[in-house]
């Protein structure tokens, strides 16, 4: 760990309203390597804390498709390949596992926890009805952060930037380039931004959702993924210093899994090294 004293960073009042993560897709393959990654990231970052804004959607019975089993990127994290493994196989799950998880890494957290709807109701899942004061509250209580951090949006899905037809039907699974824009104008030096991403629709090439983030969020944004299991990452930078230190930190995340038979299968922004095997873009 680069490490270094942190300042107390506690979490945002307490969660209740958000008891159960979309059982549909927790603990599986893809929140392995998601939070595999980011771990990677912030432990081996400079004081560097994490801001993480969940957008939990009402639980569904668990999808047993074969790449939600797929544990490949993160298995060398022993202690959270054991909490993915347990948490897929329940049919609920508490988000607090996941706080839990980020504190025993040393890693200091803070959640996301919004107000009322709208109608003035508690909120249960994340909705369109309370989409706006949502992000607002986001921007709002990272201004007030004094760390650096990592803003980190987790949509089931992903973003809008380049809509599927899903969107359509399912605009609660995302975030909209809107509300990642609002949030970037508003990072610090050294801040930035992740959100996950499926890789979906095999006809919206690597290279086409490149150059769309790119025209939303600027040059310097990082696309990562494994594409084996379908699963995506964006990083959204506003100075090209912390673009390439957490490049390098990137790749030497994808480094440590370079024995993997489908390393052909990962993804990375910008032209890849000449070995290390990384999927030229």
């Amino acid at each position: 760990m680069r490490g270094g004293s942190f300042y107390s960073l506690w979490p945002v009042a307490p969660v209740p309203y958000l008891e159960n993560m979309n059982s549909k897709f927790c603990g599986n393959s893809l929140d392995l390597w998601k939070y595999d990654l980011l771990t990677f990231i912030l432990t081996n970052s400079e004081k560097l804390s994490l801001f993480y804004i969940p957008m939990i959607t009402e639980p569904l019975p668990k999808e047993r498709n074969m790449k939600y089993i797929t544990y490949e990127l993160g298995i060398r994290n022993k202690p959270l390949f054991k909490l993915m493994q347990s948490e897929f196989a329940k049919k609920y799950s508490d988000i607090n596992v996941i706080k839990s998880y980020f504190v025993n890494q040393d890693i200091h957290l803070s959640i996301l926890n919004p107000d009322v709807c709208e109608d003035g109701s508690d909120p249960i899942f994340f909705c369109e009805a309370n989409r706006k004061d949502y992000f607002e509250q986001a921007v709002q209580h990272y201004r007030s952060l004094v760390n650096k951090t990592l803003v980190f949006v987790d949509p089931d899905v992903g973003s809008d930037v380049g809509i599927t037809r899903r969107f359509r039907s399912n605009r609660s699974m995302y975030v909209r380039k809107q509300e990642l824009i609002k949030i970037k104008s508003a990072l610090r030096p050294g801040d930035f931004i992740g959100f996950f991403q499926h890789l979906g629709n095999s006809n919206y090439t690597i290279e086409r959702r490149l150059i769309d983030l790119q025209t939303c969020f600027g040059s310097w944004v990082l696309f990562t993924g494994y594409a084996r299991i379908q699963a995506g990452m964006v990083f959204i930078f506003n100075d090209e210093a912390t673009y390439i230190d957490k490049r390098k930190l990137i790749l030497e995340y994808f480094r440590q899994y370079d024995d993997l038979k489908h390393r052909d299968k990962f993804i990375i922004h910008e032209k890849p090294p000449q070995h290390g095997g990384f999927s030229a873009l």
